[in-house]
């Protein structure tokens, strides 16, 4: 059986927590290692399965991403306004 991004989705969203998340991800990320030809169709590396797994193991997932957006977001709005009043 191969595995789907479909498939793959479905079963995520059916996860309550974020611990059970993290361990689905480690699963698949087992299972790639030993069987790679079930994510034949699906293009993620095991760097990304453990990028994944370290944000879904923190207490507050993606928090660090959402924060450089945000910080990010926060200094385009600056230099808009900077040039405005030029």
């Amino acid at each position: 059986m191969e595995m789907t991004r479909e498939i793959m989705y479905d079963q995520f969203k059916k996860l309550k927590s974020n611990k059970e998340k993290a361990k689905y991800l480690v699963d698949l990320k087992g299972m790639k290692q030993k069987t790679p030809h079930v994510f034949r169709n699906i293009k993620i590396s095991i760097k990304q399965f453990n990028n994944l797994i370290k944000e879904w193991s923190s207490v507050v997932p993606f928090s660090a991403m959402k924060r450089e957006i945000a910080e990010r977001e926060e200094r385009e709005k600056r230099l808009e306004m900077l040039k405005r009043k030029d």
